[in-house]
């Protein structure tokens, strides 16, 4: 945490020199896992804390730059997440230059933080773990939908990227609102990967969702290659097509019961099927994740999750519970 400090006083002392107005955002979590999984494999049961401080400095009202630091007790680290400059010189373009999000999959455009659920679905990881949803030095074109804006209902993404291996690609995300609460998006993802063994990948998303901010309801399909897999196959010889395909469906209501110390309760529920390769269809994880929100304050909540997580594979015929897991968060934001 020293680290820490002294990253933000440079932040700050900066930013101060350089800077007309400093914004800071963030949370702070701390929590508890238990998991279902043999102890050899890793702990049963897990407590941690962390944490993310975001500085936007606005220059102008063109300009603004953002710097993301997180910490945690997992592995006692603090990364300097992301780095970016905003150039904003059209109304219906913006302009960012920097380490940032690659914009695949409605998911992973929501900030941790304002997650319904505690963790991300299992199906964002695995395509997350293969490059589909992760950060990489980019030049994003984007612009985000407007309520007030009923003459142009688009939320676009237009990313290019390049990673510090020979990766190289470009992700869209496109995003058509039917009303205020009601919107259907379209992902298309690009990976091309240089070396001795060269080769591409693609991936394609599709979602649907209703928020009107206190009922949401999201299904999405995702079908991708596998990088890894596919490199893998590639070096064997044979066959180097590895599909991955997932399903999903996520909902949650809020309930204002405006009590004295809980203002309201938000039931979740996510369910979800993940193929890692469709050609082995008797290989895929179940997911059900059943839990709540209890409000305190509009930025102060507690938070219970029972992830469960059917698995089976094409040599056994019965599912097994491994690594499924129950967490319990208390969250604050700022």
């Amino acid at each position: 945490m020293q680290r820490l400090m002294v990253l933000l006083m440079f932040v700050t002392s900066f930013t101060v020199i350089l800077s007309q107005k400093v914004e800071y955002s963030g949370y702070g979590a701390t929590g508890i896992r238990f998991y279902d999984r043999n102890i050899l494999n890793g702990v049963n049961q897990e407590t941690y804390y962390q944490g993310k401080i975001q500085a936007e400095i606005k220059y102008s009202k063109e300009l603004e730059a953002q710097i993301d630091l997180r910490g945690n007790s997992i592995d006692n680290s603090i990364e300097l997440r992301e780095f970016s400059v905003k150039f904003e010189f059209l109304d219906k373009l913006k302009i960012k230059v920097g380490n940032v999000k690659r914009p695949f999959g409605y998911e992973y455009l929501i900030n941790r933080e304002k997650l319904l659920t505690i963790e991300r679905s299992l199906i964002q990881d695995r395509i997350s773990e293969a490059g589909f949803g992760t950060r990489s030095v980019s030049l994003l074109l984007y612009h985000k939908y407007k309520k007030s804006d009923k003459d142009f209902p688009y939320t676009y993404y237009f990313s290019f990227f390049k990673d510090n291996s020979q990766v190289t690609g470009t992700a869209t995300h496109l995003r058509y609102h039917l009303n205020k609460a009601l919107s259907v998006g379209g992902n298309y993802m690009f990976q091309a990967y240089g070396g001795e063994t060269s080769f591409s990948v693609h991936g394609f998303a599709f979602d649907v969702g209703y928020d009107d901010g206190d009922f949401v309801i999201n299904a999405e399909v995702t079908d991708a290659d596998d990088p890894i897999e596919g490199k893998i196959k590639k070096l064997a010889g044979i066959d180097d097509d590895v599909q991955m395909f997932g399903a999903k469906l996520l909902g949650a209501y809020k309930f204002d019961i405006d009590g004295k110390v809980v203002k309201d309760i938000e039931p979740v529920l996510l369910t979800g099927i993940f193929y890692p390769d469709t050609d082995i269809q008797d290989t895929h994880i179940i997911q059900m994740v059943v839990g709540f929100n209890l409000y305190f304050d509009k930025k102060i909540r507690a938070r219970l999750n029972g992830d469960l997580r059917l698995t089976k594979n094409q040599f056994n015929e019965d599912y097994t519970t491994k690594e499924s897991r129950g967490v319990f968060e208390l969250q604050v934001r700022f």
